[in-house]
């Protein structure tokens, strides 16, 4: 009876050993399955440490590096035809642009180029006498004089005693009073001194030009200078030369150069002038641009997205475990949306997309 008993009780304890091993096992599976349900799913990038450019972002306004205010040296009427004196207008090197009305003043010149030559006539008598080796010279010079023309230069003289005599009867001291006024009849006429377009104007054709009147502004629409404010601290990688690209809101790309370096600080910002060359018809006068200036490279650094730092310093990466885990970097350059790092080792998972209320130890799955 007691070994029935025992048979019976064995049978019973080994299929109760079974039930509960059962249980156990499902239950595993069970938090296992409930485990995975409960993971974030996240995106991820593999790190490679790579040597990354740092440029730094500046803006400005573009001017014209050929630019000229016109003002008027004499007085007159502004005289019709040619070209419209307007904002727009354009023109090549050499034509005209202004031409003032001078009659009065260019009569003037005669008379004093016709009392010089009626000087020298007077003293052929006594070259003759006195320095007839050098008469022929005086006489072909008064014979070929036109008060029409711009004036020739005078005889010179063989003698210092020549020279003494024509001083004395003050033919020197008329005939530079001549050239002086002959430069002042080229005056009346403004040339473009390069080709160019007139961007402002403040007089119209059949106007009194005043002395010293501002007329209008003119610039060169194919050279440009963009003055950029550099941290001082970038001053070192700065240098004359350096190639700067920028891409215009016609989405053309433009290359300049640096071209000038201002060595003075603002000392309210701390920042220091540069000026960028462009040589472009496509641009235009006041256009605001914005220009990448490359600094230096960064080696053994990774770029990711501002919005994965964690305190400045720290970063999430998935372990082997696939838990998340903090690493800290070492932040060496910031711009707009992403920052360079060191201190990542290659071949680590990190995210590459920022989660919200993620912690150290967080059972997460990779998605990509």
């Amino acid at each position: 009876m007691r070994k029935i008993v025992s048979l019976i009780s064995g049978i019973v304890l080994i299929l109760l050993a079974y039930y509960i091993s059962n249980e156990i096992a499902s239950s595993k599976k069970t938090s296992k399955v409930v485990m995975n349900e409960l993971s974030k799913a996240v995106y991820v990038e593999k790190v490679k440490n790579i040597s990354n450019p740092i440029s730094i972002k500046a803006n400005g306004k573009l001017t014209s590096s050929n630019r000229i205010e016109i003002y008027s040296e004499v007085q007159g009427i502004f005289k019709l035809g040619g070209k419209k004196f307007k904002p727009g207008q354009s023109y090549t090197k050499g034509e005209t642009m202004i031409d003032i009305d001078g009659n009065e003043f260019f009569a003037s010149v005669k008379a004093t180029k016709s009392e010089l030559l009626n000087l020298i006539t007077s003293v052929l008598p006594d070259l003759k006498l006195d320095y007839k080796n050098n008469f022929e010279v005086w006489k072909d010079y008064v014979k070929e004089f036109d008060i029409n023309q711009p004036i020739t230069n005078l005889p010179k003289p063989l003698t210092e005693k020549e020279k003494f005599f024509i001083t004395g009867r003050g033919i020197y001291s008329l005939y530079y009073k001549v050239k002086n006024l002959e430069e002042r009849i080229l005056k009346y006429k403004i040339e473009a001194p390069f080709d160019g377009s007139l961007i402002n104007t403040s007089i119209t054709q059949g106007t009194l030009v005043k002395f010293g009147q501002k007329l209008g502004e003119y610039i060169d629409p194919s050279m440009f200078e963009l003055e950029v404010s550099v941290p001082s601290q970038y001053s070192n990688f700065l240098k004359i030369g350096k190639i700067i690209n920028y891409n215009s809101v016609f989405n053309k790309n433009h290359t300049g150069e640096i071209i000038r370096i201002n060595n003075s600080i603002d000392k309210s910002t701390q920042t220091i002038s540069v000026f960028v060359e462009f040589k472009s018809k496509d641009l235009k006068e006041g256009m605001y641009c914005e220009v990448d200036i490359p600094m230096k490279s960064e080696d053994n650094s990774y770029s990711i997205s501002r919005s994965l730092l964690i305190d400045n310093d720290k970063i999430f990466y998935v372990k082997d475990d696939l838990t998340l885990d903090l690493i800290t970097v070492q932040t060496i350059f910031f711009d707009k949306k992403n920052v360079i790092v060191k201190g990542i080792p290659d071949g680590i998972n990190i995210l590459s997309k920022q989660i919200s209320g993620a912690y150290p130890g967080m059972q997460v799955k990779i998605t990509n």
